[in-house]
């Protein structure tokens, strides 16, 4: 009896543990700053993944309703987590479009290259943007904002509840904030940029033997460096890690 018993025991914290795993290993796959070119062996990721289900075991424990089955509560752990994961990732992809936008302004996008954090063909200060932006999310202390958001998910949306009333607009106005904020953190050397055009338009009219398009890049590409050392770093840092919590996870639900 008391085998018998230890194995259901078994039995029970393993679909547990399951049930965690869908949730949360969607969250450590699909997040920029912990991709497979941060924890590439698979191995290892798997490792980390457990390690949080053991830490965040009391949030998982709780019995299900049984009548649901445990297919279903999969398939609803597996949503919830690509959702959680999206509203995650938000910032990261905010410091990826702020580099695109200022590479497309300085007309260097032709110079894409592989981004090191995403694994993905990206412009240069693209990929550099959201290495960095990786760099100041571990330095604040990222993990321990990370593991609050995974514990207080199961606060929001409890393992085996219901989706009923889920608010499927909020993706759009998640899109709608990403563009929003991208575009506001790249404005300021947007505009010194058109001015920087303008006056090579000007230069171009009076000094027609000089092609202006030969210092463009280069020009454009000293302006946007140095207007954007002076507040940009620090843009990214309040304003996007502002971003990583989960109140656009709740009005998913709310």
């Amino acid at each position: 009896m008391l085998f018998v018993a230890l194995y259901l025991h078994f039995q029970n914290n393993i679909l547990i543990f399951v049930m965690g795993y869908a949730r949360l290993a969607v969250v450590f796959y699909l997040l920029p700053a912990l991709g497979e070119r941060i924890l590439s062996n698979l191995i290892i990721k798997n490792v980390v993944v457990s390690l949080v289900i053991i830490g965040l075991w009391p949030y998982l424990e709780p019995e299900t309703m049984s009548e649901q089955g445990w297919l279903v509560i999969m398939v609803k752990e597996s949503v919830v987590g690509l959702i959680l994961a999206m509203t995650l990732s938000v910032p990261f992809w905010i410091a990826t479009v702020v580099g695109e936008i200022l590479d497309n302004q300085r007309a260097a996008t032709i110079s894409d290259s592989i981004d090191p954090v995403n694994g993905t063909q990206s412009s240069i200060l693209s990929g550099f943007f959201s290495f960095a932006f990786s760099a100041i999310f571990f330095a604040n202390n990222g993990m321990y904002l990370l593991m609050e958001a995974l514990s207080q998910s199961y606060v929001v949306f409890p393992r085996g509840d219901d989706l009923i009333g889920f608010n499927w607009q909020e993706a759009g106005r998640l899109l709608d904030i990403l563009m929003q904020t991208s575009i506001l953190l790249a404005a300021p050397v947007l505009i010194v940029l058109m001015i920087s055009e303008v006056m090579l338009g000007i230069f171009a009219r009076y000094c027609p033997q000089l092609n202006p398009f030969s210092l463009s890049l280069a020009v454009k590409s000293c302006v946007a460096f140095i207007i954007f050392l002076f507040y940009g770093f620090q843009a990214l840092s309040d304003k996007s890690l502002k971003m990583f919590s989960l109140s656009s996870f709740q009005h998913f639900f709310f």
